[in-house]
């Protein structure tokens, strides 16, 4: 069959993109590799699916910046939310993070999912597409325009980059990102499990970076809010070599916990597992070395954890090749790509899925205007 547009990835970019593209008249179609549309959406926000926020300048949290701005200005913030009210989605705001009122990411999805259906979008599942070829052939579909919103291999998704290699696209080193970091294990003895607030510090040759936040131990590295956001910062500079320590008491000043050490035990300040390693590093240091480990507890380098374990990937088509007002190619007139693709990653805090829908509904809305 004949479509007017043939949308590739059934995520959150592409369910937006199709459902705008079918309210503006277009004969639209999805194409999803899995078994089902948006697998990735339901492990979004620890399965609340944090969608947006209420940041005024949310281009500032991505690492292409200038790029996604005209996106993000335009159907971003309450535009955004308008596109989630009309698929039958009431936001609420927590912390400055929104979600849906129900806090639940399978309605966002089912919401999704539900208005593609009402739009006459049709839907094919278990659709991989290896290759798009020019005049927009793709697998058994035939199209006017394509929307390419494959994202990436993060978590539960596929590589497809190479599908349209032939418009003369570009990929950018991948790397993973909003994930758990791997460590060396020798200073995670004991430690398998504990959950504690801290600030984690990388150190590479040209830079120290400091993420505050909570770290949760693994077995052979750490997970946490404050490993995903050093991922994030990682992954964009392609994870150069570096020495990572982890400050247990980053309210406290060195000077301070050496005077309390003298009568305060270790246990008063750090995890009681914790403690155990730092007094075997400080030996018979006293306070001043258990004061030193605990503001410097040495993790050794920090490497990416497996792909299939962040949410997702820094790097993708380059975005030199579209239009950052409408994300159609500089090649191939009528083809656009969408979400996480491109070259674009964003910290954490619903930037990644305000993208995926922004720069859907931004693609949705241009394709075939002209």
């Amino acid at each position: 069959m004949k479509y007017d547009v043939l949308v590739i990835g059934g995520g959150m970019g592409g369910l937006a993109a199709a459902i705008t593209a079918a309210r503006r008249g277009l004969k639209t179609a999805v194409a999803e590799a899995d078994q089902r549309v948006g697998r990735k959406i339901l492990a979004t926000g620890n399965g609340k699916c944090n969608f947006s926020n209420t940041d005024p300048e949310p281009w500032n949290k991505f690492n292409r910046p200038s790029f996604v701005r005209p996106v993000l200005e335009k159907y971003g913030g309450e535009a955004l939310l308008d596109f989630w009210r009309s698929v039958g989605i009431y936001p609420r705001e927590i912390e400055g993070r929104i979600y849906p009122h129900s806090m639940e990411a399978s309605a966002a999805l089912n919401a999704l999912r539900t208005a593609a259906e009402k739009e006459g979008v049709d839907t094919f599942v278990s659709d991989k597409i290896e290759k798009v070829q020019k005049g927009f052939t793709a697998g058994g579909h035939r199209s006017g325009a394509v929307i390419f919103a494959t994202g990436s291999k993060a978590g539960t998704g596929f590589s497809s980059y190479s599908a349209v290699f032939p418009f003369g696209h570009r990929v950018t080193p991948l790397y993973p990102s909003l994930g758990p970091l791997i460590t060396d294990k020798e200073n995670l003895k004991g430690l398998k499990g504990v959950r504690v607030p801290v600030a984690l510090v990388v150190r590479t040759a040209a830079e120290t970076f400091i993420k505050n936040g909570e770290i949760i131990f693994k077995d052979n590295g750490i997970s946490g809010s404050a490993a995903f956001d050093m991922s994030v910062l990682l992954a964009r500079l392609g994870y150069p070599s570096n020495a990572a320590e982890i400050d247990f008491a980053p309210d406290i000043s060195e000077e301070v916990l050496v005077a309390a050490l003298k009568t305060i035990p270790l246990e008063g300040f750090v995890h009681k597992e914790a403690a155990k390693n730092i007094r075997a590093a400080a030996g018979a240091g006293g306070a001043s070395k258990e004061a030193h480990f605990v503001k410097h507890y040495p993790v050794g380098a920090v490497r990416p954890g497996h792909i299939t374990l962040a949410q997702v990937t820094s790097g993708g088509l380059e975005t030199d090749g579209f239009d950052p007002n409408t994300l159609e190619s500089v090649y191939e007139p009528n083809f656009y790509a969408v979400g996480e693709v491109l070259d674009v990653d964003g910290e954490c805090g619903g930037y990644n899925l305000m993208w995926a829908a922004c720069s859907g509904i931004a693609a949705g809305n241009d394709v075939l205007s002209r």
